[in-house]
C-alpha cells in the first residue's frame, strides 16, 4: 500500500519530491494518526464506561458496555505500540486500528439504538465525528467515511422498525440532518487541518534539506568534490588530539601540483580545472583504499592525513599517491618536472605524544612540501618530529615498500 502522502502529494501538485522525502511524509502522517488514534480510542472507550452508568430504556446491560469498552481498550494498546515502534512509512497498519476502531463505534451505536433505544446514538455519532479532525487523510476519503456512517445510520433508523418492530426514537429525520451536518463539518475541517498538517511537513523536510545542502556546500570543495579548508580546520583537531593523548603517530601529507601556474597559462583555467577535478578523483579513490582524510586547502595544494606507527608504510602511501597522479597521464608540455602533471610532496610524522598544535602541524607538513620543491619537484620529502631531520625519500615502486 503506498503511504498516504504519496496520495496528498499527488493531489496537490508536489511533483518535485523524490522518493525518499516522500516516505518521509508518509511515516510521518502514519506516526500521527497513531498518535491520534491512541487518545481518541482511549477518550471513547471511557465515553462508553460512563453510557453504561446512564439506562435509556429496557434493553440495557450494562456488561454489554463493558464489552465494547475493552473492544476499544485493545485498540488503545494497538495504536499505543503503532506510536512507540513506528509505521515505517506504510498505511496498512493504521489503516488496520482504525478500520477496528470505527467497526467498533457503528456497532456500539447499533446496540444503542436497537436495543438500549436512548438517545445517546446521535450524540455519540456526532462526537466521535467531531473527533475524526485530529486523523490526517484526504477529503475524499474523509467524504466517504462520513457519507458511510450518515447511510448506515439512515438505514438502521429506516428498516429496523418494519423488519423487526422495534419502536426507535422519534424525529429520525432531525437525527439524520444532525449527523449529515455534523458530518459535513468534521469532513471541512479534516481537509483544512490535512493541508495544513502537510504543507507543514513540506516545509519542514525543505528546510532541513537546505540546511544539510549548506552544511556539505561550507565543508566540501565545490569543484573537486573533497573536504574544503574549513573541514580541515574542523578536522585537524582530532588528530593532534589523538598524537597527544592516545600516542598515536600522525602522518600529514602536504600536496602541491607541479608548475600549475604555468598549465594554466599554456593550456588555459578551464583545462586546470579540469586537472583538479581529475587529481580530487585520485584522492578520493586513496580516501577508500587507504582510509586517509583528504582535503583541498588552496588553490592546487592538497592536504592528506591519517594515523600510521610504521615510517615505511607511511612512505608507501605517498609514493602511492606519487604515483597515481603520474598514471592520470595529463599532458603537461610547460613542466620542468616530467612530460605530465606531476605533483611534489611534503610528508610530516608527527610521533605520538608530540604537544604540535594544528597549526604547527600544518606548517611542519608545509616546509616539507618547500623542501620537495626546493629538490626538482616530482619527489617526496619527509620530516620527523623525533628529531625535526629532513630526508628526501627514494622513488621506487610503491608496492616494494611498506608491506
Amino acid at each position: 500500500m503506498k503511504p498516504l502522502a504519496v496520495r496528498f502529494l499527488s493531489k496537490w501538485r508536489y511533483y518535485g519530491f523524490t522518493k525518499e522525502r516522500l516516505g518521509k511524509c508518509g511515516a510521518a502522517i502514519n506516526a500521527h494518526n497513531a498518535r491520534s488514534l491512541t487518545i481518541v480510542s482511549i477518550v471513547t472507550a471511557l465515553l462508553m464506561l460512563l453510557l453504561s452508568r446512564y439506562p435509556g430504556g429496557d434493553g440495557h446491560i450494562p456488561g454489554v458496555y463493558y464489552l465494547f469498552t475493552l473492544l476499544q481498550l485493545i485498540v488503545f494498546a494497538y495504536s499505543r505500540i503503532l506510536a512507540i515502534r513506528g509505521t515505517d512509512g506504510s498505511a496498512w497498519k493504521y489503516l488496520l486500528g482504525i478500520v477496528f476502531f470505527t467497526i467498533n463505534i457503528l456497532l456500539f451505536c447499533l446496540y444503542i439504538l436497537i436495543f438500549d433505544r436512548g438517545m445517546y446514538t446521535v450524540r455519540f455519532l456526532i462526537f466521535f465525528m467531531s473527533l475524526e479532525v485530529v486523523f490526517i487523510y484526504g477529503s475524499l476519503l474523509s467524504l466517504v467515511y462520513n457519507i458511510s456512517l450518515v447511510l448506515l445510520f439512515y438505514i438502521a433508523y429506516a428498516y429496523f422498525e418494519r423488519l423487526f418492530g422495534v419502536a426507535l426514537p422519534e424525529n429520525s429525520e432531525f437525527d439524520i440532518i444532525n449527523i449529515a451536518s455534523a458530518s459535513l463539518i468534521a469532513m471541512t475541517f479534516n481537509w483544512y487541518i490535512s493541508r495544513v498538517f502537510i504543507s507543514g511537513l513540506i516545509t519542514s523536510y525543505s528546510l532541513e534539506e537546505e540546511r544539510n545542502r549548506y552544511h556539505e556546500e561550507s565543508i566540501h570543495d565545490q569543484l573537486t568534490g573533497l573536504n574544503n579548508r574549513r573541514s580541515f580546520e574542523q578536522s585537524v583537531d582530532f588528530y593532534t588530539s589523538v598524537c597527544r593523548h592516545v600516542h598515536q603517530t600522525v602522518c600529514v601529507v602536504m600536496m602541491d601540483i607541479d608548475f600549475f601556474k604555468k598549465y594554466n597559462d599554456f593550456y588555459g583555467h578551464q583545462k586546470g580545472d579540469t586537472v583538479l577535478q581529475t587529481v580530487g578523483g585520485v584522492l578520493k579513490r586513496l580516501m577508500v583504499e587507504e582510509k586517509v582524510y583528504a582535503a583541498r586547502v588552496g588553490g592546487e595544494e592538497f592536504i592528506i592525513l591519517w594515523t600510521e606507527n610504521r615510517t615505511a608504510e607511511a612512505e608507501r602511501v605517498v609514493l602511492k599517491l606519487r604515483q597515481m597522479i603520474i598514471d592520470m597521464g595529463i599532458p603537461h608540455e610547460k613542466s620542468e618536472a616530467a612530460a605530465v602533471v606531476t605533483a611534489s610532496l611534503g610528508l610530516y610524522i608527527m610521533r605520538g605524544g608530540s604537544e604540535d598544535s594544528a597549526t604547527e602541524l600544518y606548517n611542519a607538513a608545509d616546509s616539507a612540501l618547500y623542501r620537495a620543491k626546493a629538490a626538482g619537484r616530482n619527489c617526496v620529502v619527509v620530516r620527523d618530529s623525533s628529531d625535526d631531520s629532513y630526508r628526501q625519500v627514494e622513488l621506487r615502486d610503491y608496492t616494494a615498500a611498506g608491506r
